[in-house]
Formats: C-alpha cells, sequence, structure tokens
C-alpha cells in the first residue's frame, strides 16, 4: 500500500515567496510568526515509523518546496496513493481542507486522514467535511500504521487507537492516542522534506547551520493561551538520553551541522535526565551547539553551568507579558520579578531569547508598554513577538466564546497566524495593536542590527 502524505503551507507559493522576503529582516531579528517556516518533523517521524514497518510512504513538503496547488495536483497523481494523509494546526486547516479537496478530485480513489493539532481537538468538525474519509486523535505513529492493516485486511478500524471515522449518519470518536514509550519510535526522517531550506532558514534565525528536533511529548503545565494538553496530553515523555545522543550525532554528521534547535516547549523537566544527556555529550565530545526552549520558573543556576558545559548556547523563555495582570490571566504563575531575577542568572552563561505576546484579552495598551519596556531593560539577545490568537482547545479560546468575543460556528481560522489583531478581544483597537506590533518589531530589529554592526 502506497501512503503519501502531505504539509500544507500557510500561504501559496507567490504570498509565501513574497512575505518571507518583506519581512526577512524581521526573521533576522528573531520574529518567528511573520513568515512560520519549521520542518514537518510530525509528519517525519510518521514517515520513519511507517518505513520501518516496512510500507511504502512519500512525504510532501508544499511550505519547505514553496509548493503551489499546480504542482500538488502534478505530485498527487504521480504518486497513485492509496491513503493520503494531510496534517492540520488550526492555523493551516483551510489549507488542509484545500488540499483534501484536491485529493478528492484528483485521486477519487485514495483514502483521505487528517491528523494534527486541529484534527484532535476538533475530530467532529474535520469529519463534516465529506473530503476527509479519516481522523487521528492525538499521536499518529501507530494509528497511522493500524489504520494501513486495517485498509489492507489485517485488522478493522475499531481496533485503532485514536482513529475516528464516518458510520453511515454518525460520528465515530476515541480518545486521543498516546504513545508511552517514547524510545519505540525512530528519529524523524529528515530526508524527506528539503532540509537545506530550513538549514538555510535556521542560518537566518540562529546564526549558525543549525536544524530543529523534538524529542518529548506532553506538558504538565496549565498556560491558558496553550492547547498542547490537548493534543498530547499533560504526561511529560521523553526519549532516552543514550538514544537522543546518537540521533544528534548521527544528524550532525549526515547534514554537517553546527547547531541543533530544541523546539519542545519545555526542554529541562527532569534534572536527573538532563544531567544523563549532559553528561554523555561530554563524555562522547559530540561538540555541537545546541538552544532549547523552557520556562522561566525552571531556572536552575547548576543545571545550566553544566548543559552550558556540554554545548548549550541559549535558552529561549516563554515570558509572555511585562504586566503582572497579563501573567496571571496567562496563568504563567511567575511575575515581572522572577522574570528578570531568573533571566539575568542565564544571562550569565548563555544568549537569552524571549517569546513575547500582545493583545491578550484583556489588555490594555499601558498592559502592552509594560511589556515593551520590561523586554528594553531585560537587554535579550534576540526576541519574537506575536499578537494573541485564540487558539481552539485552550482555556482562553473557551472563555472568549462563553463571552460571545469568538464565536465557533463563524470563526476564521484563515486569521490566526499570530500577526493578525481581532476585533474586541483586547481593549486595544486592532489598528493601534498593529500599530504597536510593527513599533516592537521593528526597534528590536534595529537594535539587533546595531548589535550585529
Amino acid at each position: 500500500m502506497k501512503v503519501l502524505l502531505i504539509n500544507p503551507a500557510f500561504y501559496d507559493k507567490s504570498e509565501f515567496k513574497n512575505r518571507y522576503s518583506d519581512y526577512l529582516d524581521w526573521v533576522k531579528g528573531g520574529n518567528l510568526y511573520i513568515a512560520p517556516f519549521e520542518p514537518p518533523l510530525g509528519l517525519a517521524y510518521l514517515t520513519a515509523y511507517l518505513k520501518k514497518q516496512g510500507e511504502s510512504v512519500e512525504l510532501i513538503d508544499m511550505q519547505g518546496l514553496m509548493m503551489d496547488s499546480v504542482e500538488l495536483v502534478k505530485r498527487i497523481e504521480d504518486s497513485k496513493a492509496d491513503l493520503i494523509g494531510i496534517t492540520s494546526m488550526t492555523t493551516t486547516f483551510p489549507a488542509a481542507i484545500k488540499v483534501a479537496g484536491i485529493v478528492r478530485e484528483k485521486s477519487p480513489k485514495s483514502k483521505i486522514i487528517l491528523g494534527g493539532v486541529h484534527p484532535t481537538i476538533d475530530p467532529e468538525g474535520v469529519l463534516a467535511h465529506h473530503e476527509v474519509d479519516f481522523v487521528i486523535r492525538g499521536e499518529g505513529e501507530e494509528a497511522i500504521y493500524g489504520l494501513v492493516k486495517a485498509l489492507k485486511g489485517e485488522g478493522t478500524f475499531e481496533e485503532v487507537d485514536g482513529l475516528c471515522y464516518r458510520d453511515g449518519e454518525n460520528y465515530i470518536i476515541k480518545e486521543k492516542a498516546v504513545i508511552e514509550d517514547t524510545n519505540s519510535i525512530p528519529m524523524p526522517d529528515y530526508d524527506a522534506f528539503p532540509v537545506e531550506q530550513y538549514i538555510k532558514h535556521n542560518q537566518y534565525l540562529r546564526g549558525m547551520r543549525g536544524i530543529s528536533v523534538l524529542i518529548s511529548r506532553g506538558c504538565p503545565f496549565d498556560c491558558t493561551f496553550c492547547a498542547v494538553h490537548q493534543t498530547m496530553g499533560r504526561k511529560w515523555r521523553v526519549k532516552s538520553p543514550e538514544l537522543l545522543v546518537n540521533d544528534i550525532i548521527t544528524l550532525k554528521n549526515k547534514y554537517n551541522l553546527d547547531g541543533i534547535w530544541f523546539k519542545d516547549s519545555i526542554f529541562n523537566m527532569n534534572k536527573k535526565w538532563i544531567a544523563e544527556f549532559c553528561n554523555l555529550m561530554i563524555e562522547k565530545k559530540v561538540n555541537i551547539a545546541w538552544q532549547i526552549n523552557t520556562r522561566i520558573d525552571l531556572v536552575d543556576e547548576e543545571q545550566i553551568k553544566l548543559m552550558k558545559k556540554a554545548g548549550l548556547t541559549q535558552i529561549d523563555f516563554g515570558v509572555e507579558s511585562g504586566s503582572n495582570r497579563t501573567l496571571e490571566r496567562l496563568h504563567k504563575h511567575i511575575n515581572v520579578d522572577e522574570i528578570k531575577e531568573k533571566i539575568d542568572i542565564a544571562h550569565k552563561y548563555v544568549k537569552v531569547f524571549g517569546f513575547f505576546m500582545i493583545g491578550v484579552p484583556g489588555e490594555k495598551e499601558e498592559d502592552v508598554l509594560k511589556t515593551f519596556e520590561l523586554a528594553k531593560e531585560l537587554n535579550l539577545d534576540t526576541s519574537s513577538w506575536s499578537i494573541y490568537s485564540p487558539l481552539p482547545g485552550s482555556t482562553l479560546y473557551d472563555e472568549l466564546v462563553k463571552e460571545g468575543k469568538v464565536k465557533k460556528v463563524n470563526f476564521e481560522f484563515e486569521e490566526i497566524h499570530f500577526t493578525k489583531a481581532y476585533e474586541g478581544i483586547c481593549e486595544i483597537p486592532p489598528k493601534r495593536l498593529k500599530e504597536l506590533y510593527k513599533e516592537i518589531n521593528e526597534y528590536f530589529y534595529k537594535k539587533s542590527k546595531q548589535a550585529v554592526n
């Protein structure tokens, strides 16, 4: 059986190229949202898993290839795939459904499955689109292989955890699939997508020949703007230090890398695991730079010292806001004084990058200006700024629906890519919020340019 996996793009080919070139200065300044460009590691995990089981699988990365629908049609027709899987975040859901429509028209015998964040959160809404035959909720490696076997007559749909589908007029909706043993999942198939495009992007963004890596699943925290606990659960699961170090060595040698960017929301959740990982990196003399994401309240000075010795060069913190009122609304469980203290500690050893968000529900302009001033005071090496967008599955989204500020039925998915301003979400008019967003980004881009010069 032939499986084809597709990563839709946020924008079509020409729009993305134009947007990317227009905002390249902001990208170089650290902005991760204005032109989102991340390797499809979720699909690459599925590709690797299916290949390990002996299945025939291909991945089309429309984003990485900057592919338009005309090119996609030809690739679909040439593939003659039996099962076509499409990944979808909430931000890319309209694009994913458009791709599903193209598949249905050009390859009518193919079965179509959607997976990823948005189908996990709203399986019924996705299945209401009759272009879609199946939805996978949660982690997809074992589920998609189970579906492949069922389609070959080697099992049933009912036996596959996380597999949702229509049965006549009824929807069969299952709980999320969760893989407890992350060591059973092979390293993502980086050759399945245009890896050099993403390495080049990292050179713009991080100043090194590097690539993103994901090694853990789940998050126990309760940030109200995030829905990750809905997709991967609250239990944190991570690959063993031994397997991870071997994977890093493989990536370094195969792609001539100078660095690794761990994209996990929280890298240093477990002190024992961190110590084992760092000691192995030192013992094996891996000699590669690496960067991580973490929370302000997980800063540990002795741990940072050890990580630096093992190659850590930068920590990315989810600061989010310089307003204690906003931090409380986001359930960050930190305050501005703690932010200053912990970033000062980190800055003694490594570069520091900050994620910030403006336009949070209830925010006034004074809250945004506090965030701007805090970011200046922190003297970060780089930062990335977003405008709050209501994500289905998050606590804040549910609150906004209840308050009548967001309507589920008419929700404009196209607006959710963290650079546009909604009417009525915060107390700042959208036009003014966009002006503030531009002013902040321009300030930090100019600052980063001055630092380079």
